[in-house]
């Protein structure tokens, strides 16, 4: 009995010592996570976020000046000038909708901003009535760029008619109302959330420098996937009939009315892969590095920055414009939609994985 007892006794004792040099190894092969994740989320902030959110505002600034000069004086040359201004800003805007957290999240930006594509009969309705209240859900695909877009450009009308709609048409004064109402609702956010971000958030945002749900990283990770599914789907796949049995559908088209859908999603994919490398500085990509993080063992980051790589170049080979390649010309913009998907996949199950985050948001997509 003795000896039995002395003989489970030193098995219990191998085996925790087995188990602990093995724990000691996994530690070893595992180093702890010390990524500087404050560094990080300083060049977030200094160097990415608020300096797109001042140029987005200053754009919105210019756009609002060219608006006054146009309600002022209704011409060809005005016209073109308040279209050149409204373009620029919708580009602007592509850098700054990943930010959909803090202030921006507040101000229900992304959404509030370019839900599209618009509800025409509800904008005209609005015109007609002149009275709107623009905060109401109901009319978040009835104002911002999507409503500006149709209300400068129209479906296959002239710059005559388009004057004429805000001249010699009998709503012609609540038209150039509504359109006023429009540009200073756009920049009052902007303003507002560049306001937020410069006097307490951006100290919110680097201090919350952990890797849980609600933490800096964690939201940056979430809204990064979450703006590239919006690339994907509505830029792109919705379009191209990727949910209607193929069934294309044009004007679902970002930016229909201008035929500004390409050079937008272009605007977009770049801002997203240099939120993703930092823009120079500490980004996730480094931290990645760090980790040593892998895909199919190569570096995962490596294989996430060829990705968009290879999606900017399957986009550059979509004719102009994208309303129209979809109809005529499907095969290219197919393609760039097959990168995109393959791009949604690495950062949003890959790289979260990684890094450990925890995606909260949800879609109904299935990647």
């Amino acid at each position: 009995m003795k000896n039995k007892r002395l003989l489970i006794i030193s098995a219990i004792s191998f085996s925790l010592i087995f188990t602990m040099c093995k724990k000691n190894k996994k530690q070893e092969e595992e180093p702890k996570d010390e990524f500087n994740k404050t560094e990080l989320l300083t060049n977030m902030a200094d160097n990415l976020i608020i300096p797109a959110y001042v140029s987005y505002k200053s754009s919105v600034d210019s756009l609002e000046l060219a608006t006054t000069v146009f309600v002022s004086n209704k011409n060809t040359t005005n016209l073109l000038s308040l279209r050149a201004k409204f373009l620029n800003a919708y580009l602007y805007f592509q850098t700054v909708s990943t930010f959909e957290f803090g202030p921006a999240e507040s101000e229900v930006f992304r959404s509030g901003t370019n839900t599209f594509p618009c509800d025409t009969p509800q904008i005209n309705s609005n015109i007609n009535t002149g009275v709107y209240d623009l905060n109401m859900a109901s009319n978040f695909d009835a104002k911002a760029y999507p409503a500006l877009d149709y209300l400068l450009y129209g479906k296959g009308k002239t710059d005559l008619q388009i004057l004429n709609d805000f001249t010699i048409d009998s709503n012609a004064v609540k038209r150039s109302g509504y359109l006023t109402a429009l540009v200073t609702e756009l920049k009052t956010k902007a303003a507002t959330i560049l306001n937020q971000w410069t006097a307490t958030y951006k100290n919110t945002f680097i201090s919350s420098n952990g890797s849980d749900i609600g933490s800096s990283v964690g939201l940056l990770v979430n809204q990064l996937n979450q703006d590239l599914e919006i690339t994907k789907n509505y830029r792109v796949g919705i379009p191209l009939g990727k949910k209607t049995l193929g069934v294309v559908l044009p004007e679902k088209c970002e930016a229909y009315y201008s035929k500004a859908s390409l050079i937008l999603l272009k605007k977009n994919v770049e801002s997203l892969e240099r939120i993703y490398s930092g823009n120079g500085g500490k980004g996730l990509d480094d931290y990645l590095d760090y980790l040593n993080a892998q895909y199919n063992g190569a570096s995962l980051n490596a294989t996430i920055t060829n990705q968009f790589i290879v999606v900017k170049d399957k986009i550059n080979l979509i004719p102009e414009t994208l309303d129209n390649s979809v109809v005529n010309n499907q095969a290219p913009v197919d393609v760039a939609y097959t990168e995109l998907q393959r791009l949604v996949v690495l950062l949003k199950a890959d790289m979260p994985s990684a890094l450990g985050i925890v995606i909260t948001y949800q879609d109904t997509d299935g990647d």
